[in-house]
């Protein structure tokens, strides 16, 4: 038997079972497979101010801190709103979550930075990978190049410079800008290889040597900054280091979209933290039974709590067939204040892209406990938590709280079923209602 039972290995599951580890809790953390963090852009984003209007770049730069407390007064469901009585140990989890994995991640300062995306438009975040923080709009050395890859049809440099020059403008800076194209991907058959078997190829010894080679030729004299696509390397640490010191230019990745390279990165880091915390992993389905038991591989999970990280949609935790539900215990799902039931999708969706969706805010409500609640706002289940995307209130993919919201309520939920554990009376078949 395990003190605490994680369902989810994500970003949330994954400091849920670091942070009950920490306390001092035996933690056994059960996944399926990766889910949304492996395909995030690799970047923890924690708040933008709610106030700033989508175009207003330097308002969305601010302190995430304050941003953070301005969702918690404004958006009631919002995870930061029910928990803003620890909202203060948001910085707490942050710094917790850069300790677990050092190889990729710098102490975070106040403000957030703005990165590029893929599309040419730029993203306010907290935390991002070495790799790609010195890529923030806010500080970039220019002139800049944006450099193509040979046959990467995924990247569009030119699109990428056309839209940071655009951004730069919009917050004063006058920046010197411009697309090159290196090819160190020279075969035709390499347009059709995924993005990891292109980073997997920067790692092979030797390949980091052609592409010094390649872009030396292909830099315009003069440049400071070299912005790539987001595959410096699948496993070789700090690519983008050894980089910048063999061409004497500072070279980094822009955020990724999906298939992402940095979110597979962040996701074998966070495994790599579980196995030297000592948390047993294992991936297989755990199901329920009508009585309530949780069953493993044929045999009854036992844990005294257990922390629910199976996140929204992507991950698997709340699915909508006949109707909204969370897949493992049966909990209600609510979206706007309300249990979405047999809601139909129509009511929850708007016809146009750019208005709130509020579908993708679905979950499970939780109280300041993060215990998961009914209507009536009383726990369902005495001994289960809930953190990250299966939370109801936000739309990680969207309101620039993601990867944040994942992080500290991870760490809040891994804590306080630690505490459970501890005060348990005994063992028990695992969560039951």
């Amino acid at each position: 038997m395990s003190d605490v039972l994680v369902v989810g290995g994500g970003m949330a599951g994954a400091l849920a079972a670091l942070s009950a580890r920490r306390a001092g809790a035996s933690v056994r953390l059960v996944r399926r497979a990766l889910g949304a963090t492996a395909m995030s852009s690799g970047a923890v984003d924690v708040a933008a101010s709610p106030f700033a209007p989508g175009g207003d770049l330097a308002g969305q730069a601010g302190d995430y801190l304050e941003a953070a407390a301005a969702i918690a007064r404004v958006r009631p469901r919002h995870p930061y709103a029910v928990l803003k009585g620890q909202l203060s140990r948001l910085p707490e989890a942050l710094a917790f979550l850069v300790a677990a994995l050092p190889e990729l991640f710098d102490p975070p300062g106040r403000n957030n930075t703005l990165l590029l995306t893929p599309l040419g438009t730029v993203k306010p975040t907290a935390l991002a990978q070495r790799s790609q923080l010195g890529g923030d709009l806010s500080t970039l050395e220019g002139p800049v190049v944006v450099a193509h890859l040979g046959v990467n049809p995924r990247f569009d440099a030119t699109l990428v410079a056309r839209g940071l020059t655009a951004a730069a403008k919009a917050i004063g800076r006058e920046l010197e800008i411009r697309a090159v194209e290196a090819r160190p991907f020279r075969r035709v058959e390499d347009a059709l290889r995924t993005p990891y078997e292109l980073a997997q190829d920067l790692d092979a010894p030797g390949r980091l040597e052609a592409l010094v080679e390649e872009l030396g030729h292909a830099l315009p004299p003069g440049t400071r900054t070299v912005l790539l696509p987001p595959l410096l390397g699948r496993s070789t640490p700090r690519l983008a280091e050894r980089l910048s010191q063999a061409l004497n230019v500072r070279c980094f990745e822009v955020l990724s979209a999906s298939p992402s390279v940095p979110g597979v990165r962040l996701q074998e880091a966070l495994d790599a933290a579980l196995k030297a915390a000592q948390v047993e992993l294992l991936e297989m389905e755990l199901t329920r039974t009508e009585d309530g038991t949780l069953m493993l591989a044929g045999a009854p999970a036992q844990a005294k709590t257990v922390v629910l990280a199976t996140g929204k949609f992507i991950g698997g935790g709340i699915r909508r067939e006949a109707r909204f539900e969370e897949t493992l215990f049966g909990l209600p799902v609510f979206v706007s204040g309300r249990d979405a039931g047999d809601a139909a999708l129509g009511e929850l969706l708007s016809e146009r892209i750019t208005d709130d969706q509020a579908a993708f805010r679905a979950g499970v409500r939780i109280d300041a406990s993060l215990r998961p609640v009914g209507a009536d706002g009383r726990p369902l289940i005495p001994n289960l938590f809930a953190a990250g995307s299966v939370l109801e209130g936000y739309d990680p993919a969207s309101d620039k709280t993601g990867l944040g919201v994942a992080a500290f309520t991870g760490f809040l939920a891994g804590e306080a079923a630690a505490e459970a554990a501890g005060s348990s009376a005994g063992p028990g078949g695992g969560a039951s209602r």
